[in-house]
This record gives C-alpha cells, structure tokens and sequence, in this order.
C-alpha cells in the first residue's frame, strides 16, 4: 500500500475518530468503531490488519528496548522528512557539546589530573610568602639554611631542593645548543619518586658539600633527542658551557620537576622539562639570606599539609636565635618573612588558574543550558504540531510506553548524532584553544582529548536525548481533550505554554550572565591595553646569548665579546639600535630581588628597606628598547673606565629620595657602610617592567663591571638577551643575520630563538585575553542561542493566535497594535529573563574579582549595557514574526 493510500486512510480514521469522541464516546469505543466503518473497504483491510497488530501488541508489556529499536527506523525516516527542525537541533547541541568537551578536558587535565608522581596527594611546596610596603606581596624560595632546618620536621618524610636554569652544549662536531638544567639535591629524586631508565640517579655520595662537578643525569628525552637513544651514552662525555661532565645516568620517561626555580623567566612558568641534572651540593654551614631554591617534601603518613605548616611554622620561629646573623628581628619584620606549606598541586596552579578554568567551564556550561534550552523549545514546537498525530495514536491502543519509545526514539537519534559531532568540534577547538592560551597556564602539554571527556560528552547527550524524549509525557490527558477541542481547533494549554516561555526566559537569564562576564572582561583588556608600559615594543627583536662560562669567565672577557658583536650587529642595514639586558620587561622581572642602600643615609630606625628589581644591562639597552632617559644612559666609556654610572626608575628614586634629584646620588648593594657604590647618572621617568597589571617598577638598572675588585668572575654578563631595534621592514628579518655573526665569532655560542618584544607585550596581557576570547565565544553563541529560541517561539505564538489577529484586523486593528501585541509579549519574556540574570551577574561576577584589571565585578557601564543589549536583540528577533503577524490576510484567515 503506498504512502498516498496510508495518509488517506489515517486522515479518515482521525476525522471518523475526532467526532465521535466529540459526540462523548470514549476514545477506545471511537477506535474500534472506526476499524468497523472502514474495515469493509478492500483496498484499506491490509493497512486495518496492520493497524490491529499495532493495538494489539501495544496492549501488552513492551520493553523499552524492543520498543526503541522497531521506532529508530521510523524516527530516522520522520527527522529525514523534516530537515529544517533535525538541522536545526542537531547543530545547536553539537556547538554546546563541543564548547563543552573542549573546555572540560582542559579542565581535566589541568586542575582534576594528579601530578605525575607516586603518591602525588602526599607532596607538598615549602616557600617563605613575605610582604613589605614596597615590594607588596610575594613568593621567596628557600634557602639552604632552611632546606637544613626543615628536614628535621615530624611532619616530612624527606625534603629537597632545587633551582633551574640553562647551559650550552657544544660537543666537537655538533652545533652548541642551549639545554634546560636543574641544580638539585639527591632528596629530589626521592620525594619525587624519580628513578633512572638506565645508569643511575644522584644519591648522597653525589650530593656531598664542597664536592666539584663532575658527574651529572641527563633526562630520558634528552637522551632521545641528542643521543637517538644511543645506550653507550653511560660514561660518556658532555661538553658544556660550565665545564665537561660524565654521565651517570638517564631518568626514566616523563620525569619533569613540578614548576620552575624561584629566579626562572616567567616565560617558563608552565612547567619545567630538564634536560640535565647536576648535584646542588649545599653546605649546612653556609649562612646566606638567599632564597633562590624551591622546596619540595613528601609527607610523613598520618600528617596533612596544615600539620606540616603549623610544625615548619614553629621552627621559623627558631631562626632567629639560631641563626642571628642571618635572621634578625627587623629582617622577620620589615619582611613579614613567613614558612608556607601547600599541597603541590595547589602551588603549581597558583591561585588564578583554577579560578578562571571554572569560571570558562562555567560559562560553556552555560552555553550547554542555553543550546539544550533551545532543543527543548523546537522539541516542544514541534510536539505541538503533532498533538493530533499523537492523539490518534493514543486512540487507537498506543501506551505511554509505546509512545516514550517513540519520543526517545527520535531524541536520542538527534542527541547522540550532536555528541559525535560534538566531539569531533572539540578535537578541532581544543588546538585552537591551546593556540591562543597562555604560555603562563601550567600543565598545558599534553592536553588532549580523552576518554574521559568523550565519556562526558556521551553521557551529557544521552541525558539531553532522554529529557527531549520525555517531554511530551509530561502531560494529563492532553491527547483525549486535543479531539474534543476539535471544534474549535489546536490550542495550546498553559502548562505547556508556561513551560515554553520559562524555557525563553532562562536563555534570556543565563545569555545575560554570560554577555556581563564577557563585558567586564573587554572592559578589564581595554583598560590593560592603555596602559602605557613605558617602553615602545614596535620594531623590537630580541635574541638570547648564552656564553660558555668556560671561555668568557670575567666580565671583562664577556664585556668585550658583547661589544663587538654589537658593532657588528649594528652594522646590519635597517638595524637602529643594540642593546642587551639580563631581565626582559613584562616578562622577567619578579623573579627576585636586591635589597638597596643609600649613600651617607642610612635607612631610619623602622624605616623599610627596598628589595628591589636589580639588572644587569649594557650600552644601547634604553635606546633600543624605546625607555626614555633623564639624565643620561651609561655608554661603552663607562664601562671601560668602570665609572659605576648607573639608572634607576623614578619610583625607585621617589622611595630612596623624595623630592630630590637623584642624578648624582650614591646606591649601593653592600651594605650602608660600603665603601663601593655605584653613581645614578639617568632616570627612567616610568616604567612597568613587572606587567602592565602592576604599579610602575622600582629597578636599578647596573652596568656591565664588577663593583668590588676581585669579583669579575660573577658571570653577570654571560646570559643575556640582545636587544634590536629596525628601522624598517620586519625585526624577525635580521635573525638570521645575528646568527651568522654569533656562529662566526664563537660556535660554541648557542644558536638563539628570536621573540619581538610586541610578542612579549602581548604575553604579558594573554591571561587577560584568553579569558576574554573565550567567554566572549561563549557569549556571542549564547546571544545567538538566544536570538534564535525567541525568533522560534515568537513564530509558534503568531501562528498560533493568527485567527485572533485576523480578527483583530478585521475589526479594525491597526498594523502598529498588531506589531506592538507581539513585540510586547516579546519584551514581558525578555524583561523577565533580564531581572532574573541580573540576580545572577550580581552574584557570579563577584568570582572574576581577582581577573579584572581597572573595573569592578559590577562596573555600572557593564550592567546598564548588557540588559539593553539583549532587550533589542529580543526585539530584533521578534520582528520578522511580528512584520508576518501585521501581514495577515483577515478574509483568508476567517475563510479557513
């Protein structure tokens, strides 16, 4: 039989049945009397039969299996034949699906993964937090004097120490590279479970003070790269830039420290990969208030990490009776010099990543809401528009078993399509994600999608598809009253209407919290954005030179080779200018301190003293870098006649003398009886080296010469990062030209990897921008969402009350009564989903406080903006359905 002769028998049958339950039969007797009116017909009997089977079967226990399976295939033929709404669904869900999956298995990855060690619940940071009027609140490491006390604590199994840096490889017949490299005591490979893949690792015969360096644990990755995995590579020579080392050993696969040392470039804060382990070596009798080591301890079982604290907190107290001449009173004073112990996990994240990972997961949730919301109305929609679709089949024996199967059915078929390409959109958007998150965001290697988030994204559609499925369950009898309101046509029941336009409202609401957040993130980026660094980074290329400490072991020696390559440098047509530093701006400074003195002026009794930002910088630096001067800048002359010239910031010359010219004053890092200090001869007059976020710097800008004789070989000069300024055309164009220079005059000289400082100004803001992308991502999909839930329902109601506005028109209605009925109902939906968002923005933003830059969590322009803008793309959304309600044809429509 085909499908013409099925429609018409089917449209018979409902009419038969539609009046005779309007004549008060019931809508069982209506059933069979409408199988006896048309069972006589020929050509209808086997479609009667077949319809009969259907009663029959559906009269007894089905099982929810047997009913889904036999109503897949009919659901897939049903979607196939209404395209728009399938698209429709399909699209919204997998975009808040993939949203989603992308941003949970970033947040799985980063904040709900373990550390990659044995026991990781058990490990711990040990750091001094210190805070003083000058240098505000701050994170020190430990020192060695620290590491030996705190060994001692109940609390710690064991305790170790390490700090991070570099050093060039140049073995004969390769080119130098530049490595990473970690100092460490032997206890780190304990507390950290660290074993070796071949040889061995440092025990405490490798780690004894005063021991030279000999001996050194190359890592498994290493190994890979610069061996090829060769196994001979145990007793093999390595050839450095500090001296030649054996090695003993190679560490298993994976084995990275958990953050990088108290003094490592901020560039490196996502994690620390070594390439090469040498001995720390300390000395238990060394007394030095240095604190350039990060402490790691594993708990002793049966303690937490608050034990842990309240006992090393106890024995801070001790440091200055047994340690005076390191820790006086006014030093534990003037630096609120504290012990903290933290669970690592916490330490590595820090106290922002957490809160804005949430903060994306909660808003992509949001989106997820929205999207589902939206599904939820067009299932809704279109469950109206079958209401006498469902009511026959009600009539004719279907039980609500039978007709959940056939709901499910199709939901789950539009649900579970959503989650598989909701997953494939979230491979895709999580390389785009990683492209644009900080380099500052920890534990972000790896990040890939996994089972897990695949299993949360096909739980999460699965949930979806069975609360669509359910939906028109949620109904009293609707189907018997839907044929008795024949008479008077399809109309739609409170209930159902409340629920619809509930379902508007939240999107309205959550869209509004989304778009606020988003809103107080552009706010705090534009806010950031004009701030003025003090530097000009346009033009800016800047390349590390790493200097064998072997070769160039003075800074005389490294003095020179900077100045010639300079001059050759300079020589590169388009170049304007050559400088070098040790600290880049926006990205270097804050990783530690130096506590400074004043010529003849002592600091007063209570009086705080400075630490300060301390940089090693040579002749060209403030030229090449855009840094005004005032005063003047130390030249080459300086520092061959070693005249100590030296520049400090104008916050710093405020905090040292207030009111005075400091060109000409005395500054020293020896102490107040020093008989070596150094000349100010130029002030920079602002500059906000620490990050656009922070108050301008106080820095004391040091030439390249030793203040005390006898100290050349500090080694201040052999790291630093050269400065370029072009003149034209790109600055990464003279890289390769620098190369070839470096390689000419000395191939020990580790090839260097070129960054522009307008890269290094925008990493510094890319906290702050990440965020932002991300949740105005989330809050354009949400206005869209949202535009497109009010368009659908909107259109549903005007079709729905088009015999009402005819008659409307046909009474004498205006166009604009007409347009203005609609738009007001659009305009009670949306003000009532704006005053529920705004409860919620009141509350929400207050959890993007500590990400906000020069705005409040409820900044005024913010919230007086976001409501308008969602009222007029409410509006903007309902016109074209009130523009078609306005457009009605009153004769047409009384007519039908």
């Amino acid at each position: 039989m085909n499908d013409e002769i099925k429609d018409e028998l089917r449209f018979h049958i409902e009419e038969r049945i539609r009046q005779l339950v309007a004549q008060g039969m019931s809508p069982e007797e209506a059933g069979a009397e409408a199988r006896r009116r048309f069972g006589d017909a020929e050509r209808y009997a086997r479609e009667i039969r077949r319809i009969e089977r259907t009663i029959q079967s559906s009269s007894r226990r089905v099982g929810w299996g047997d009913s889904l399976r036999r109503e897949l295939r009919h659901a897939a033929r049903v979607l196939w034949r209404t395209p728009a709404f399938s698209l429709m669904a399909f699209l919204t869900l997998a975009l808040g699906l993939a949203a989603t999956t992308a941003i949970y298995t970033v947040v799985e990855r980063v904040l709900l993964r373990p550390l990659p060690y044995p026991g990781p619940e058990e490990l711990v940071a040990v750091q001094h937090p210190t805070s003083s009027p000058g240098t505000g609140e701050s994170q020190w490491g430990i020192a060695s004097v620290g590491y030996f006390h705190f060994r001692n604590a109940r609390s710690l199994q064991d305790l170790g120490a390490y700090r991070t840096g570099s050093l060039a490889v140049s073995d004969p017949g390769r080119d130098a590279v530049e490595i990473r490299t970690a100092q460490a005591t032997a206890s780190v490979f304990t507390v950290l479970g660290g074993r070796a893949a071949l040889g061995r690792v440092f025990n405490t015969e490798d780690d004894r003070p005063g021991l030279p360096w000999r001996d050194v644990v190359i890592s498994y990755e290493f190994w890979q790269r610069y061996y090829g995995g060769d196994r001979g590579v145990i007793g093999r020579t390595i050839h450095t830039a500090a001296a030649p080392f054996t090695i003993i050993g190679v560490t298993q696969p994976g084995l990275t420290l958990p953050k990088p040392g108290p003094f490592a470039s901020k560039a490196d804060l996502a994690g620390f990969g070594v390439d090469l382990w040498l001995p720390l070596n300390l000395d238990p009798a060394t007394r030095q208030n240095n604190h350039a080591l990060y402490g790691v301890g594993r708990l002793t079982p049966g303690y937490s990490a608050e034990d842990a604290q309240r006992e090393l907190a106890g024995m801070l107290a001790q440091f200055t009776t047994v340690y005076p001449e390191v820790y006086s009173q006014g030093f534990m004073r003037t630096y609120n010099f504290r012990v903290s112990v933290t669970p690592l996990l916490d330490d590595v994240l820090g106290s922002t990543v957490g809160t804005a990972l949430w903060i994306l997961f909660g808003a992509v949730g949001l989106v997820l809401l929205i999207a589902c919301a939206n599904v939820a109305n067009l299932f809704l929609v279109r469950m109206e528009a079958r209401r006498r679709e469902a009511a026959i089949r009600g009539a004719l024996g279907a039980s609500r078993g039978r007709m959940a199967a056939h709901y499910l059915a199709e939901s789950l078929l539009v649900s579970l399509a959503a989650g598989v390409a909701g997953v494939l959109l979230a491979k895709g958007s999580i390389a785009a994600i990683l492209a644009v998150a900080p380099r500052s965001l920890p534990r972000l290697a790896g990040v890939e999608l996994t089972w897990t988030a695949v299993a949360v994204a096909a739980g999460l559609s699965v949930l979806a598809g069975l609360a669509f499925g359910l939906l028109p369950l949620l109904r009293d009898r609707v189907d018997i009253e839907t044929l008795r309101e024949s008479a008077r046509g399809l109309t739609t029941s409170r209930r159902r209407r409340f629920l619809r336009n509930g379902l508007v409202v939240s999107q309205v609401a959550l869209a509004l919290m989304l778009l606020a957040g988003a809103g107080l993130m552009i706010r705090s980026f534009l806010a950031l954005h004009a701030v003025r660094p003090g530097l000009d980074p346009s033009g800016v290329v800047t390349l590390r030179v790493n200097l064998p400490y072997r070769t160039y072991e003075t800074m005389t020696r490294a003095a020179n080779f900077h100045r010639d390559l300079a001059e050759r440098v300079r020589a590169i047509p388009g170049v304007a200018a050559v400088g070098a530093t040790a600290l880049l701006p926006l990205r270097d400074y804050g990783i530690g301190c130096a506590i400074v003195f004043r010529e003849r002026r002592p600091y007063a009794r209570g009086e705080a003293t400075p630490c300060v930002s301390t940089v090693t910088t040579l002749p060209g630096f403030f030229q090449a870098m855009g840094i005004p001067v005032r005063g003047r800048a130390p030249e080459w002359s300086d520092v061959a006649g070693k005249t100590q010239a030296v520049v400090v910031t104008h916050a710093l010359a405020e905090r040292l003398w207030p009111g005075e010219d400091p060109i000409g004053k005395g500054i020293g890092l020896n102490g107040p009886d020093s008989e070596y200090w150094y000349r100010v001869v130029g002030v920079v007059p602002e500059l906000r080296a620490h990050g656009l976020d922070q108050a301008p710097s106080e820095a004391l800008f040091l030439p390249g010469t030793a203040l005390i004789p006898g100290q050349e070989s500090w080694g201040m000069l052999n790291y630093q990062e050269l400065v370029i300024r072009v003149s034209r055309g790109s600055p990464l164009e003279v890289a390769g030209p620098v190369r070839d220079i470096l390689r000419n005059m000395d191939s020990s000289v580790p090839i260097a990897e070129a960054v522009t400082m307008q890269a290094v100004v925008e990493r510094s803001m890319s906290r702050t921008t990440f965020i932002m992308l991300l949740l105005g991502l989330a809050a354009g999909m949400a206005l869209v969402l949202s535009a497109v839930g009010i368009y659908a329902v909107i259109s549903y109601l005007v079709a729905q009350r088009r015999q009402e506005i005819g008659m409307r028109i046909a009474l004498g209605a205006p166009v604009e009564r007409v347009l203005g009925l609609v738009l007001g109902q659009t305009a009670r939906l949306a003000l009532a989903g704006v005053a529920l968002g705004m409860l919620g923005v009141i509350a929400g933003t207050r959890l993007l406080r500590s990400l906000l830059f020069g705005v409040g969590p409820n900044d005024p322009l913010v919230l007086a903006a976001v409501p308008v803008v969602l009222l007029l793309l409410a509006l903007l959304a309902s016109y074209l359905p009130a523009r078609r309600a306005a457009g009605v044809d009153p004769v047409e429509v009384l007519r039908g």
